[in-house]
């Protein structure tokens, strides 16, 4: 590698890390007006940790990020920790800063868990789903046993429940590759594919929430989001699919050769995985098959509402909100699991739907939509940790060889 090719690089790594102090200062920001909002000191003490945090982190790009200076490199790791987890406690805060704790320790006590045995159930029973679907889209890649496909499925989504940055997605593309020798390149562009179908499962069904009558406009604000986002993706893949040379041609004009190097051969590899493009009938199955599988995983959230007294019937189409707002609120990042973001969007989906059903809730809904956003986040996460270090147990792995390789999706 030549001396201006080291500069590029260097460059492009400070322009991404120079965005993450700016990132901490607003979350600093956001706690400085929550202290002032609600008149507290505890907000101030937080603020101040994520002002030092960002200052720490300007340092950390100041000195640069030369493999001589370990530090750097290692200020990088958690400047990305810190983030993720002041996004979750900015939403954890908004959720629980001005509720009455014992109060919910009360919801909590009086909740009917026997409901979490038929939430179990469905959620299972999605995870069987998602396998199915992926051994559909799989099918560009090869024709591989759903035992298989099944065993990687639960270790990625289980995983997510657990790793931070949805490392799970990562580490299915890795498992699936070892166990099959298909290019992990490839089983991942399946899975980049899988998400797009999900976002637009998932918009497909908060437009049929609106049209029952769920008309805000936080609903609105994330649903445009959300459509934008997804649409923007599907179109760079449609893009890259029916123009990949073009698009290859661009990356080694616009990249340091030492990048094109190892970016080519990796785009080429994804490429190979979007082959479902190409077969309508796939296309029309894999759509149909993420549909059908959002639909079950909103009913799994229904016992569990069930299980708390709002002193109002629960509107039918109040698992379906959810669903859509916690799918949308999961992609931004955050703690492992979407703490915090589950938990907002829980209770938002809770009051938007006891206000477009015109029911006015207890007293303490506040207490009991809180209660009741835990034990949802519990229900997903049993059942979906359970699964998954069963077949990471049954595929033989061991953790050190995942941390090592997980994000190492290479043909």
């Amino acid at each position: 590698m030549d001396k201006s090719q080291t500069i590029d690089n260097a460059h492009m790594v400070r322009v991404r890390q120079a965005i993450r102090p700016l990132l901490l200062l607003v979350i600093g920001a956001f706690f400085a007006y929550r202290a002032w909002a609600l008149g507290e000191h505890f907000h101030l003490v937080v603020t101040g940790v994520f002002v030092l945090l960002s200052i720490l982190a300007s340092v950390d790009v100041l000195l640069g990020t030369d493999e001589k200076r370990p530090r750097a490199r290692l200020g990088t790791r958690w400047q990305g920790v810190a983030l993720n987890l002041g996004i979750s406690i900015a939403f954890l805060d908004l959720v629980f800063a001005q509720i009455e704790w014992a109060q919910m320790g009360q919801a909590l006590a009086r909740a009917s868990y026997w409901v979490l045995l038929p939430a179990f159930v469905i959620v299972v029973l999605s995870l069987f789903l998602r396998a199915w679907r992926w051994q559909w889209l799989l099918r560009a890649v090869g024709d591989i046993p759903y035992a298989a496909v099944f065993r990687a499925s639960c270790i990625g989504i289980g995983a997510n429940m657990v790793l931070p940055a949805r490392a799970g997605e990562f580490l299915r593309a890795y498992v699936l590759g070892r166990r099959t020798g298909h290019s992990k390149t490839a089983i991942f562009a399946t899975l980049v594919m899988e998400r797009i179908l999900d976002g637009l499962s998932i918009l497909f069904i908060l437009v049929m929430v609106m049209i029952l009558g769920v008309n805000s406009q936080e609903v609105h604000t994330i649903g445009a989001l959300g459509g934008a986002f997804y649409l923007a993706m599907m179109g760079g893949l449609l893009l890259f699919y029916h123009r990949q040379v073009w698009v290859l041609q661009l990356a080694r004009r616009l990249l340091p050769e030492a990048w094109s190097v190892r970016v080519l051969p990796l785009l080429s590899a994804f490429g190979d995985g979007l082959h479902v493009l190409r077969d309508t009938r796939q296309l029309v199955v894999v759509s149909a098959q993420s549909l059908l599988t959002w639909m079950v995983i909103s009913w799994s959230f229904y016992p569990v509402i069930l299980a708390f007294d709002f002193g109002a019937p629960i509107p039918l189409f109040t698992p379906f909100l959810l669903t859509a707002l916690v799918a949308l609120g999961l992609t931004v990042p955050g703690a492992p699991g979407g703490i915090g973001i589950l938990q907002y969007m829980a209770v938002l989906s809770l009051q938007l739907s006891f206000a477009a059903a015109a029911l006015t809730p207890v007293h303490d809904f506040m207490e009991q939509a809180a209660a009741c956003s835990l034990l949802i986040h519990l229900s997903q996460a049993l059942p979906e940790v359970g699964f998954g270090a069963w077949a990471f147990a049954a595929e033989g792995l061991r953790w050190h060889e995942v941390s090592q390789r997980e994000r190492g999706v290479v043909t």
